[in-house]
């Protein structure tokens, strides 16, 4: 762009001269006789000077602004420089990284990989391990004499025996458990196992002598009263009849003064004990109401003896024949039955046994032990 710019200037320039030698020329060739002629050369000279100047300063005004035109097109190729080298910067970093990160990951994949290998490894060592150990024991247990076979199974049953009576103190179903192992240790005819034997029979002496309330039956019973009371007839107060006045007229004026009279002192002296239980014209919802209080107490009666709590039981029970005896009807069948019912239900003692600890499953395992170190 400066060299079209020079090449211009010198054009210029050289185009300005030629008319300016080519003047001197016919001022110096032509003779100056005539005064017209003279005019003429002047004001082409002035003409020329003129041109000369405006061209000259032209110049003078163009050359900065053409100098500053170079500056910025200096500077902007070395910003274009600049940003490309930035830029191929940020893409040498952006590739760095990503290979950074690729790297990292494949690192800690390849790491969880041999963590993953190393837990299935000793996953699988433990299983072969328990494994081995299985088979050593069916071995032994196959090698063992018929003997060891029979005191493993009793002592199972001691044990179960003992579950029963705590966990869920089936006293019965314990009673027979320690039976059964009695019988299997008589088929060894062992003199070593009596004490054993006379530990169990001990134990079935102490379970036999514990009495247990049927905790179940109670619970049923008392289901079963509850679905009744809905069914129960209340104790209501039956309508009187009020008699009718008679007839006014003068034939039977004795009869309506009779009847007046009467009715005027019924209304001032009415002598009668009042009663609790006596109800008038219960609604229905007050009926509803009677129904649903005797089963909730009967239901709390219920949660007692499952719980174990005999004292609550034997509340609930209380405001159960309570409440029968006050608001229901006692001379229909149904009401007796339920009042006979509670009564006996009341007699049934829901007290948790005490029950001291079994000491066969103790004397068992005292015999397998020193029977062990026999063998060692």
């Amino acid at each position: 762009m400066s060299d079209t710019l020079e090449r211009a200037t010198e054009g210029r320039n050289a185009d300005v001269e030629a008319p300016l030698q080519q003047l001197k020329q016919k001022i110096e060739a032509e003779p100056a006789t005539r005064s017209g002629g003279g005019f003429t050369a002047g004001l082409s000279l002035l003409l020329v000077i003129a041109l000369g100047s405006a061209l000259g300063a032209a110049g003078y005004w163009l050359w900065p602004q053409w100098q500053a035109l170079q500056q910025q097109s200096s500077l902007l190729a070395q910003n274009q420089q600049r940003l490309s080298e930035q830029s191929r910067q940020l893409q040498d970093t952006s590739q760095q990284m990503q290979h950074q990160l690729q790297a990292e990951q494949q690192q800690r994949l390849t790491q969880l990989e041999q963590r993953l290998e190393q837990q299935q490894q000793q996953l699988v060592a433990q299983t072969q391990a328990q494994v081995q150990a299985v088979r050593q024991l069916v071995q032994q247990r196959d090698s063992a004499p018929p003997r060891h076979w029979l005191l493993a199974e009793v002592e199972y049953l001691v044990k179960l025996a003992a579950q029963k009576v705590w966990l869920e103190q089936d006293m019965a179903t314990a009673v027979a458990l320690l039976q059964n192992a009695d019988d299997k240790l008589a088929l060894l005819d062992d003199a070593s196992l009596l004490p054993v034997r006379q530990a169990i029979a001990a134990d079935q002496q102490q379970l036999a002598a514990v009495n247990i309330a049927d905790v179940s039956k109670v619970h049923v019973q008392l289901q079963q009263l509850r679905q009744q009371a809905l069914q129960l007839p209340l104790k209501l107060q039956p309508a009187q009849v009020e008699a009718t006045a008679p007839e006014a007229s003068l034939q039977n004026w004795r009869e309506t003064l009779s009847y007046h009279w009467h009715s005027t002192w019924r209304g001032l002296l009415n002598p009668r004990s009042a009663m609790p239980e006596d109800y008038f014209d219960l609604s229905t919802e007050q009926q509803l109401m009677l129904r649903i209080a005797l089963q909730q107490q009967l239901q709390l009666a219920q949660l007692a003896v499952m719980q174990q709590q005999p004292q609550i039981y034997q509340s609930a029970l209380r405001q159960s024949a309570d409440q029968l005896q006050r608001y229901f009807n006692a001379d229909d069948s149904q009401v007796q039955q339920m009042s006979s019912t509670l009564a006996l239900l009341a007699a049934v003692d829901v007290t948790p046994p005490q029950v001291s600890a079994l000491t066969s499953p103790a004397q068992l395992q005292q015999y397998l032990q020193q029977l062990a170190g026999d063998n060692l």
